[in-house]
């Protein structure tokens, strides 16, 4: 087990809420499940797919099959919030992972007021690239300048 970020770790169950539409969204799935962090379990949220690279979708955090440690939030702010108030309903809470510029100050106070942890950054600017390929990945600066340098070693 790795702390990738916020208290966040490899062994903790996901849930990734987005559109899964060719953005981030289907890009952090993937990541978290087998490319990067090979996490315990992860599970996408998304009302309008069966199934996202072959695994089945599920249509709202309650829908899962079993309560889950975290919810990346890949969505806009208008839909983030409503996730987020999703999450505050479960029992019990899971944590929340905003990418970057998914956040609203809604969604925030939602998280607060029930004590709900949460982090925001990017699940890409984790990621160590190695040599001269660095310097040619937007991640290694997202990292570098944003504060996001904590690369979990596998």
């Amino acid at each position: 087990m790795v702390e990738i970020d916020h208290g966040f770790t490899t062994g903790m169950k996901y849930a990734v809420a987005g559109t899964f539409t060719g953005g981030l969204s289907s890009k952090i799935y993937p990541l978290l499940k087998d490319e990067w962090y090979k996490v315990k379990k992860v599970y996408p949220v998304c009302p309008d797919k069966d199934n996202i690279n072959g695994d089945p979708a599920y249509s709202s955090l309650k829908d899962l099959p079993e309560p889950v440690d975290v919810v990346v939030v890949v969505h806009k702010k208008e839909l983030s919030t409503e996730i987020v108030r999703e999450a505050s309903t479960l029992d019990p809470k899971p944590g929340i992972w905003f990418m970057p510029r998914t956040d609203s100050k809604e969604s925030i106070v939602i998280c607060e007021e029930n004590n709900m942890k949460y982090g925001m950054s990017c699940l890409m600017g984790h990621r160590a690239f190695p040599g001269i390929k660095r310097f040619f990945n937007f991640h290694y600066y997202h990292s570098k300048f944003g504060g996001m340098n904590r690369i979990p070693k596998q």
